[in-house]
């Protein structure tokens, strides 16, 4: 019973997908025409993208990450019931911080 709780609370983790849309959207009209993807060491970017890209890319990357981790958090949940809590709980705050990264291209983009 305990485990069908914690399998379940994983779908909150696919609020990411319209969450990220929502935020790119809202965001559209104040994007620079090309975004900064990626930077070197010091800090300068070296990777440019356009607004749709940088969507395509952030929403790609946490549709393929949302995938994963719902098949791990299942596999975990069923067949180690004992460790059901741990794992949904750390695979949340792995996912918090990819959706922080995804959409840190866009708060990045907005202030600099």
């Amino acid at each position: 019973m305990e485990t069908d709780v914690y399998a379940k609370r994983l779908w909150v983790l696919w609020l990411a997908l319209p969450l990220t849309m929502l935020n790119y959207s809202l965001c559209r009209r104040r994007l620079p025409a090309q975004i900064a993807m990626h930077y070197d060491i010091s800090g300068r970017p070296n990777s440019w993208a356009s607004p749709e890209d940088a969507r395509s890319i952030s929403l790609g990357f946490l549709f393929f990450m949302l995938l994963v981790f719902t098949a791990v958090g299942y596999l975990v949940a069923y067949m180690r019931p004992d460790r059901a809590k741990p794992a949904v709980i750390l695979l949340f705050i792995v996912m918090g911080l990819v959706i922080v990264f995804m959409n840190g291209f866009v708060w990045f983009n907005l202030v600099s």
